[in-house]
């Protein structure tokens, strides 16, 4: 009687990035502990890191806008959110200052615009060791530096955009001509050309994609 062949071997769940990862990287995202917090199942791990830079493409752009709007509600929950999306990945900064945010919004509106400010550095290292991570970029000697000018480094000038866009409101023309100069350092000039065109058009969904790319 023939033996049955053999199964061939389980493959090992992918691994984001090895758990060795450098101090300064492990200060952005503790995947250990991330991993750790579900109990193991590094598979998952890893979609929710892909769910994460996903979600929050626009990093604190969308708080700020609803706080520019007024929406306390919205910035509320949008931040608790974050808190808890932080917390789960083991982004232990980013999510000690949405939480500070959180708590500005709901009991020192003084105090709500630092609090907002101070969520840029921690979600920018976040992405940006993400982009590499997701990338198949090795943890050793990680580049956790943030680059001099981002997406998310004017976020009152984005969040208002943003808002614009997003309520269809033809002053988007007018922003755009009014902080170009200051729009072309942040999105660069492509990107920025290609905004401009679809505002012009009133296709404010296609200049939200555009804006959104200048994220990913």
């Amino acid at each position: 009687m023939n033996a049955s062949p053999s199964m061939p071997p389980r493959e090992k769940p992918p691994v984001p990035v090895a758990l060795r990862a450098d101090s300064a990287a492990r200060e952005v995202i503790d995947m250990a502990d991330g991993i750790d917090r579900i109990m193991g199942n590094r598979a998952l791990y890893a979609r929710m890191l892909k769910r994460f830079r996903s979600d929050y493409a626009l990093g604190a752009v969308p708080i700020g806008a609803a706080l520019a709007d007024g929406d306390t509600i919205l910035a509320h929950r949008l931040a608790h959110t974050l808190k808890g999306a932080a917390g789960l990945i083991g982004a232990r900064r980013l999510h000690q200052q949405a939480s500070t945010l959180e708590l500005a919004i709901r009991t020192n509106p003084p105090a709500q615009q630092a609090a907002l400010a101070a969520l840029v550095d921690p979600f920018y290292q976040v992405l940006h060791l993400l982009d590499q991570v997701l990338a198949g970029g090795a943890p050793d000697g990680v580049a956790t530096e943030v680059p001099q000018r981002t997406l998310m480094q004017d976020p009152a000038l984005l969040a208002r955009l943003v808002q614009l866009l997003i309520d269809a409101d033809g002053a988007a023309v007018d922003l755009l001509e009014e902080s170009g100069a200051s729009l072309r350092v942040i999105l660069g000039e492509a990107r920025l050309a290609q905004l401009t065109k679809a505002v012009n058009d009133f296709d404010f969904d296609g200049a939200l994609r555009a804006l959104r790319q200048t994220a990913t």
